[in-house]
């Protein structure tokens, strides 16, 4: 057969694309890409040959870098942690005596901060969104500007440290250098921070909302618990003064700092549904963005990124749910709360969630509709859970609104979540409207469910979602559980939701 007949016919590949030959796992070899990547939120590296740098260190060579590795572990307790082990600390000592072409950006920092910057923007920053693509990733524009502001350095280099600490600790690996270079570098950055912040009039407004927002993330990454309140409180201030300083913005950096804002309010909605942070009844704070439209223009901006996939129109309805519990119902009737529970319950229930995902925009090409579907689908009903709990004890629900029973809409949840595969890159999107269910439930096996798939974003997915406040959601679970057994039914006052507001817990559940 010529050569000209074979023009403009497709050639298929014959073996898997490297990531999937590497990982040995099922390979759809689609073209251009492998929609398995995608889905994953892996660059697929194709089918060809993959060309690597080739020169491997001398016997001489490598015994120096064990020298180093331990003289690194001894002085600085940094990533080299003797008992760290594997191919990481492999990588890394080779670094020390070989090292690769370095980013001018990044030639002052020491080994260890680059092999940090490294992992926060190769694997943190994948954390923050849905699904990762590389271009479109706002939270990697932080690593361009670590080197002129001192006060992000250090937090961004406390937040990867934190992240790996966390990930060698759920390895069964020493996480002690990871974890002291953490502890050190977020005192370096409170100390900067304090010092950016005492500077009038503020300048880079942007910057300093990301290392206040990153602060939140560390404290997520570590246990959910810790000062997360405060700079919650400071964030939404330096948010407000957004609203009425717009030239003050360096809107070459919107992007991010939009990112940052809507990541900042999703963990306030969500936080102020369980915990019991409330902001300042003065009206300082996020209480000057609480206004529907400028909390819904951030959301949506920023709706392909958000690894939550919980549309903006729900957060939204969340966030107005939990004005039930403040003071503008704590004097009225039960009547009034009564009927903005039943108002709320229809706009929930009244919306498309299908409509919304099929519609956002920037979306990687080969993103799974289907599945951000059911994560919205959860939301959705664990928002209806909310509503419910926030002003009715009876298990039959709110009355005359059907399909309101707290434990039907726990089932609700588990039937929008149970076809998500367990390996999911956006299973980590699913810790609320989970915790919502397991805190709800009774039933021996749904919980049990429950639990697997929290378990799940911690171990079963490497370098996923690692996070600490995924543990802490669980140890609340059990908490939960063991005092609701300590109670019979009959004696219980309020529902689950209320005795937990009510004890001023200070964990913070997305």
């Amino acid at each position: 057969m010529s050569s000209a007949s074979n023009l403009g016919r497709a050639t298929f590949p014959t073996k898997p694309c490297y990531n999937c030959r590497r990982r040995r796992r099922r390979c759809d070899k689609s073209q251009p890409s492998c929609h398995r990547c995608s889905r994953d939120g892996e660059e697929c590296l194709g089918y060809g040959r993959v060309l690597r740098w080739v020169d491997p260190p001398t016997a001489a060579a490598t015994a120096a870098a064990g020298n180093l590795r331990r003289l690194s572990s001894q002085e600085h307790g940094g990533p080299c942690d003797a008992g760290s082990g594997g191919p990481d600390a492999a990588i890394r000592a080779t670094a020390l005596i070989r090292p690769a072409l370095v980013d001018p950006l990044l030639s002052n920092l020491s080994i260890d901060s680059r092999y940090y910057i490294h992992h926060f923007s190769n694997v943190v920053c994948r954390d923050l969104v849905s699904i990762d693509q590389q271009d479109r990733n706002p939270f990697r524009s932080l690593v361009l500007l670590v080197e002129e502001h001192d006060f992000l350095q250090a937090i961004v280099l406390a937040t990867s440290a934190m992240h790996l600490a966390v990930l060698y600790r759920h390895q069964g690996r020493s996480s002690r250098g990871a974890l002291v270079d953490a502890l050190s570098s977020k005192a370096r950055a409170i100390s900067l921070l304090r010092a950016a912040l005492e500077q009038q009039p503020l300048v880079h407004k942007e910057i300093l909302l990301a290392a206040m927002v990153f602060f939140i993330n560390l404290d997520l990454i570590d246990s959910g618990r810790g000062g997360w309140k405060t700079h919650m409180q400071a964030a939404g201030s330096l948010i407000s003064s957004f609203q009425t300083a717009e030239q003050q913005i360096d809107w070459t950096l919107a992007p991010m700092a939009d990112a940052i804002a809507a990541d900042c309010l999703t963990y306030r909605i969500l936080g102020s549904t369980i915990s019991s942070y409330e902001p300042d009844p003065a009206g300082s704070g996020l209480l000057q963005v609480d206004q529907d439209a400028a909390v819904f223009s951030i959301l949506s901006r920023n709706e392909a990124h958000s690894y939550h996939c919980c549309p903006p129109l729900i957060l939204q309805i969340i966030m107005s749910a939990s004005r039930l519990f403040g003071p503008e119902f704590s004097a009225a009737d039960g009547q009034a709360r009564l009927s903005a529970a039943q108002s709320l319950l229809l706009q929930a229930r009244e919306y498309d969630v299908e409509e919304w995902v099929y519609n956002i925009s920037g979306l990687a090409p080969h993103d799974d509709l289907p599945t951000r579907v059911k994560l919205a689908s959860a939301h959705r009903a664990a928002c209806c859970l909310y509503i419910v709990l926030a002003v009715s004890n009876d298990d039959e629900g709110l009355p005359d609104m059907p399909d309101t029973r707290p434990d039907g809409l726990a089932v609700e949840i588990y039937n929008s979540l149970a076809s998500v595969p367990i390996d999911h890159v956006l299973l980590k999107g699913m810790v609320w409207p989970t915790f919502m269910a397991g805190a709800q439930t009774d039933d021996a096996s749904l919980r049990k469910w429950l639990l697997e798939r929290l378990r799940a974003i911690l171990g079963l997915k490497l370098l996923v979602c690692p996070w600490g406040y995924v543990s802490t959601a669980i140890e609340m679970l059990d908490d939960i559980w063991t005092r609701r057994e300590r109670v019979p039914k009959s004696q219980r006052m309020l529902n689950w939701l209320q005795e937990l507001k009510g004890v001023r817990n200070g964990c913070l559940i997305v």
